[in-house]
């Protein structure tokens, strides 16, 4: 048996064993309890609608498929964000297209792949953003894209966007600036890019919902075992595993989130043994253990959630028991989870 079922294994024996001595470190929840209500969102820190795969913690009825990337490496997969309406409003041009969008003043990139970057557009509502990539912007100056995607609303499902290898967000799912350092965990699905040489595979064309494409090489190049693991799959932890081993305190923010909400695929790493987090420029110094043991042994945990498809997102469907409370309300009232969620 591999060390990482023999940890799965161990850490479900310790468990089983801790209920029986009645020394959990937390009390379960009564019977019955309703889930505590969600708080007001920040629509440009947690943007899109409740019923987004961004926004959705997982199925209690999830159905998990053992799974192993293999990764030996783990690193940053940087987004340019720049949604802040108070950021000063430069022209856009958006592969040919100007577009007037808030810029943060301090952001730059030099027109390298990725760069999947985000701004918001200077509209009337403020609640529109347009993506793009490879990213060219000089500090304060005018940014450009090579390649832009259709706006997206901030109150949409916010699926569309700038991941070249899967059509999916370059907002949604970004490890935001402040989430690691901050007191409160994670609320929202991660997104993470797979060694698709070996993980990835090329069943239905190399992608799954809420992807809408696979990697243009897909067919010459996936070559991963497991068929449910494509472009827009959600891995997530097993709600067994025993995460107190886990006690660097950004690694364990990650490790939570990816037991609550998951981690949806969205890239190819194009390396044999490496895997990437998606996170937000500046997010970076939050996470100085992102190279530890301790964050390989959290990817090495992700499973596939082998039933979460359109009708059934995150592995059951929309009013099914869900890990956490659903997604609140924005200030204005509005985008937040019916009753009983």
């Amino acid at each position: 048996m591999s060390r990482r079922r023999t940890g799965r294994v161990t850490a479900r024996l310790a468990a089983t064993l801790l209920v029986v001595l009645g020394v959990l470190g937390t009390a379960a929840a009564p019977a019955g309890a309703a889930p505590a209500p969600a708080g007001v969102r920040d629509i440009y820190q947690q943007p899109f609608s409740w019923d987004s795969p961004w926004n959705l913690p997982l199925a209690t009825s999830a159905r998990y498929v053992p799974f192993d990337s293999g990764a030996s490496r783990i690193y940053l997969d940087i987004e340019d964000i720049s949604v802040d309406p108070a950021f000063p409003v430069r022209t856009l041009d958006a592969s040919g297209r100007d577009v007037r969008v808030h810029t943060d003043p301090e952001l730059s990139a030099d027109g390298s792949w990725n760069h999947c970057a985000t701004f918001l557009v200077d509209d009337a509502g403020r609640r529109t953003v347009v993506q793009g990539q490879p990213l060219r912007l000089e500090p304060g100056g005018d940014p450009s894209y090579r390649y832009a995607w259709p706006e997206v609303s901030l109150t949409s499902t916010g699926l569309p966007g700038c991941h070249g290898g899967s059509g999916l967000s370059g907002l949604g799912g970004s490890v935001r600036v402040g989430e690691i350092r901050g007191p409160e965990p994670i609320r929202h699905a991660l997104k993470i890019s797979l060694n698709c040489s070996r993980s990835c595979s090329t069943a239905e064309r190399g992608f799954r919902w809420p992807a809408t494409k696979a990697d243009g090489y897909y067919a010459q190049h996936y070559g991963g075992k497991t068929p449910g693991v494509r472009m827009g799959s959600l891995m997530a932890i097993p709600p067994e595993v025993d995460l107190s081993g886990v006690t660097e305190p950004d690694v364990r923010k990650v490790a939570e989130a990816m037991q609550t909400y998951g981690a949806y695929v969205v890239d190819d790493t194009f390396g044999r043994s490496t895997n990437s987090l998606s996170v937000q420029a500046g997010a970076q110094e939050e996470l100085p253990n992102l190279e530890s043991d301790q964050m390989l042994e959290v990817f090495r945990l992700l499973d596939l959630v082998d039933n979460s498809a359109a009708e059934t997102p995150g592995g059951g469907p929309l009013g099914s028991p869900r890990r956490a409370p659903c997604a609140g309300p924005f200030a204005d009232g509005t985008g937040g989870a019916p009753p009983g969620c």
